[in-house]
């Protein structure tokens, strides 16, 4: 099953030693979860050899910033636990840093083109099914998916020109629905 986005929050200036003596950097990370909330949780990597390790979840804040200001306050002891929890939990690691799928640009020639909106129109589809919805805010499809919003705007209005989904706006926000 596919994650939602996970962000890098914050990176931590000092490192961490273990009582072996070994050194990890050390980063926050976390994603938007349902209900306007937040999970944030701690990963570590190893300098010698850049391995990551990650804690579960250590918090559900309302926003990113709120997970920001949580883990200003951590100590030195609370990092001790977090790094046996991340080797001996099984939680996985972090990647380095996701880099988003290229854009589609003028310069593709057609059929990479219509690849490439197909693919996104599948995963603007696979959005609904993973938040188990017929019906989301047009911002919620946009933070779960990492293409350039411009190319899912693109894929919205191929999925809308087909049939497969329809775009309302109520109060002020912006749904998509599928047809």
């Amino acid at each position: 099953m596919e994650r939602p986005l996970d962000q890098l929050l914050q990176q931590f200036e000092q490192a961490v030693t273990d009582a072996a003596g070994v050194s990890y950097r050390v980063y926050v990370y976390g994603r938007s979860r349902p209900a306007d909330t937040w999970q944030g949780w701690i990963v570590f990597e190893r300098t010698s050899d850049s391995e990551r390790f990650a804690t579960p979840v250590e918090t559900t804040q309302p926003s990113a910033d709120a997970i920001r200001y949580w883990a200003q306050g951590l100590s030195q002891a609370y990092f001790d636990g977090a790094l046996w929890r991340a080797m001996h939990t099984g939680a996985p690691a972090v990647p380095r840093v996701p880099q988003p799928p290229p854009a589609i640009r003028g310069s593709m020639n057609e059929g990479e083109r219509r690849r490439r909106l197909d693919e996104i129109a599948d995963d603007v589809i696979a959005t609904f099914t993973r938040h188990r919805s017929v019906r989301l805010q047009t911002r919620t499809v946009f933070d779960a998916l990492p293409y350039a919003h411009a190319d899912v705007v693109r894929a919205v209005a191929h999925l809308a020109h087909t049939g497969s989904i329809t775009r309302q706006t109520e109060d002020g926000d912006d749904w998509l629905s599928l047809a």
